[in-house]
């Protein structure tokens, strides 16, 4: 079915190649084809223009488009990498094949077992090469384990064991506007292709399946998701049990191959493959090889790893990271496939496509999960004309944005939106009662509409933008215009959720919200730049008309919000906490809810109006308190290390000197930001308490409680 006809290979150039598609993954691609010999990037294609632009200059791709058509039309492409949405995989490698391209598609190949077939005999009669990229099959460790299985040393296999135990930063956040989040059953279409890969590789195409899933919950955009799933397959040449588990804290992939005889465990996180064989010795000193055997391949690859991340932050070899590894041997197999240096891999052909996306749908099958979307909500209703007393919210859909919009709604009060992605609006925000407009926070035409008929507006948009280097002119320009719409629409007043961050508080005293910002902003951070920036835009325009008040939230928890807080500390990971200082000063913590309760009285209140606030509450424990409070909460090993800020920055300062030397900058490292993110200076918030009612909880064991509630307990 699947057959190798020949190949119209490119040779005596380069094979000049295109990327469509600009996201994270294309930037890895560009990564690991830097360097490789007879291959030549010529184009990125993305309708995100300003995205794709950024990352050519990055890596120094001459053309950038934003159709394939024009792409195409324009020529000199031999071959294309399609890393865009699973959806558009078939579509586009059709075309591209058409086109006369050889085409490497981003896993899946496609979205259904029985696509793949027609797409192969459409690369077979252009005599292209079609491939997937399936890149755990080029893993270091995997293919460890096939030499070890070629030279017999496992025997014969029997059985495999997969873990793959994951975090999802989209689950905490809420962003579920990703292909895995579509549908019940694209999680597997999305992770459990990896392991799949993995299985087809080793034991061939999957017979029977079998699943079990834990329970599910309801996503925002109203997709079931399972967070569990067991599943057993009984493939060709053996049987395989995999374990994917989804938003957890640990992250661990691994393998665990038994043969007739010996046994290797596989850690593809950290690129081990340890191998277990029989010896002729008795049984202790048997059990004595194996586990020294484990030993120096254990200490030979920790050795490696830390080596190899240095050798190739400077260039000098290729980074000893397992997962840049298994991406470059796949992306330089294809290419070698289409210059004729070689056949391309099982594991990145079409019929392994097949086989896997069987593999998707007989799990799906096995575990009853929905291939369908739930039915599209009903498209917006056209905003009708403001009402009296209308609160416009700029950053409604956010962590504070949400408890502001329930309480002015629960007050009584008509409430209109901004928001980015309609298609992601949870049920509570598509009420009868909002008026919602569609558009970016930071579009002056949005905003001109927005605002017109608008009493008061609520800005708690970030609007810092994707780009890194942009953040405090976006952060500025963002907030000038919603001022100028306001000023322009009659609002009568505008209240601006600004940061803590935009103060100094790396000195011995106290302050009231009648303090300014930072008054050398240039040696602060690019958000707390920002921050300043903004605030600064908003009192050029005080006394125009449009009353401006200002409030700054110190460290905000609760539930909805990440506990690992960066007010508390650098979270190296999201259990260990480096403290900014030896974590012996109160923090000033706020709850969510009692934020939220401030920031609206602030936009009614008369005596708020042209004045600056900052929200912190009376319970105020030391970093080291706040994480021990969250160990005990919630049983895990959380960890504070206190760390002199001195020391922090000079640390932060060799990394900043060994990135530079290595032509990777970052930004500098300024003493002054870390001062003050310790919280040396004591925050007032008298002022609030008199002028916004701010009643913040006062009780120790209460606050805790409503901080960390929802969080997972023993």
């Amino acid at each position: 079915m699947f057959s190798h006809p020949a190949i119209e290979r490119v040779a005596g150039r380069p094979t000049r190649t295109a990327l469509v598609g600009s996201g994270f993954i294309a930037d890895v691609h560009l990564q690991v084809l830097r360097g490789l010999p007879g291959v030549q990037v010529v184009a990125l294609c993305d309708p995100a223009r300003a995205r794709a632009e950024r990352l050519a200059a990055k890596h120094r791709v001459p053309a950038v488009y934003q159709d394939l058509e024009a792409m195409l039309a324009a020529g000199g492409v031999d071959a294309v990498h399609l890393l865009v949405p699973p959806a558009l995989h078939g579509p586009l490698a059709e075309r591209c094949l058409r086109a006369g391209l050889h085409v490497l598609v981003e896993k899946p190949l496609v979205l259904t077992s029985a696509a793949v077939l027609p797409l192969h005999e459409l690369a077979q009669a252009q005599r292209r090469v079609l491939a997937v990229n399936h890149n755990q099959t080029c893993h270091p460790s995997l293919l460890a384990l096939q030499d070890h299985l070629a030279r017999g040393r496992l025997g014969r296999l029997e059985h495999l064991t997969l873990q793959h135990h994951v975090p999802l930063r989209q689950l905490g956040t809420g962003d579920v506007g990703h292909f895995m989040f579509q549908t019940a059953a694209n999680i597997v279409w999305e992770q459990g292709v990896h392991l799949f890969s993995m299985v087809y590789a080793l034991l061939g195409e999957c017979r029977t399946a079998r699943a079990l899933t834990g329970p599910s919950r309801v996503l925002g955009n109203g997709v079931p998701f399972v967070a569990e799933w067991l599943v057993a397959l009984e493939c060709a040449r053996g049987t395989a049990v995999l374990r994917m588990a989804f938003g957890k804290p640990w992250l661990e992939t691994t393998v665990q191959a038994i043969g007739s005889d010996g046994a290797a465990w596989l850690d593809l996180a950290r690129g081990a493959c340890w191998l277990r064989r029989k010896t002729r010795w008795l049984d202790f000193l048997d059990q004595g090889l194996n586990l020294a055997g484990g030993a120096l391949h254990l200490g030979g690859r920790a050795i490696g790893s830390v080596l190899g991340y240095g050798l190739g932050l400077f260039g000098l070899r290729f980074p000893d990271d397992p997962f840049l590894r298994s991406m470059r041997r796949a992306v330089h197999a294809f290419h070698g496939a289409v210059r004729g240096q070689g056949e391309l891999p099982q594991g990145l052909s079409p019929a392994a496509a097949a086989a896997v996306l069987a593999m998707c749908e007989q799990t799906a099958a096995a575990a009853h999960a929905s291939t369908s979307p739930p039915p599209a909500p009903a498209p917006l209703p056209p905003p009708g004309p403001a009402r009296p007393g209308e609160v416009l919210v700029l950053g409604g859909t956010g962590f504070l944005g949400r408890r502001c919009v329930q309480r002015l709604r629960a007050a009584g009060r008509p409430v209109t939106l901004v928001v980015r992605r309609p298609q992601l609006l949870p049920d509570e925000l598509r009420a009868a009662d909002l008026r919602l407009f569609v558009g970016d926070a930071a579009d002056p035409a949005v905003l001109q509409r927005a605002c017109a008929g608008a009493e008061t507006v609520l800005h708690l948009a970030t609007a810092a933008g994707d780009d890194p280097t942009q953040v405090e002119a976006n952060m500025a320009r963002a907030v000038a215009a919603a001022a100028d719409a306001c000023r322009a629409a009659g609002c009568s007043r505008l209240v601006y959720t600004s940061s803590t961050a935009a103060l100094w508080l790396g000195a011995a005293g106290s302050i009231d919200g009648s303090t300014g910002p930072d008054p050398l902003p240039a040696q602060r951070s690019a958000y707390a730049r920002g921050k300043i920036a903004a605030e600064a835009e908003l009192r050029a325009r005080r006394g125009s008309g449009l009353a401006i008040t200002i409030v700054r939230p110190a460290i905000v928890v609760g539930p909805g919000g990440s506990p690992e807080h960066s007010g508390v500390g650098l979270w190296v990971r999201d259990n260990h906490c480096v403290g900014w200082g030896r974590g012996d000063l109160p923090l000033p913590l706020v709850l969510a809810d009692d934020c939220a309760a401030a920031l609206v009285a602030a936009l009614h209140n008369q005596a708020a109006a042209d004045r600056d606030y900052n929200l912190a509450g009376p319970v105020r424990p030391t970093a080291r308190a706040y994480v021990a409070a969250l160990a005990t909460r919630t049983a895990r090993d959380y960890r504070f290390h206190p760390m002199p800020l001195w020391w922090m920055w000079l640390q932060e300062f060799g990394k900043y000197l060994v990135k530079l030397a290595a032509r990777r900058p970052r930004e500098w490292p300024a003493l002054r930001d870390f001062q003050s993110r310790s919280f040396r200076t004591e925050l007032r918030c008298d002022d609030a308490v008199r002028d916004l009612d701010f009643r913040p909880e006062a009780d120790p064991e209460r606050f805790f409680a409503r901080a960390f509630a929802g969080l997972p307990t023993p």
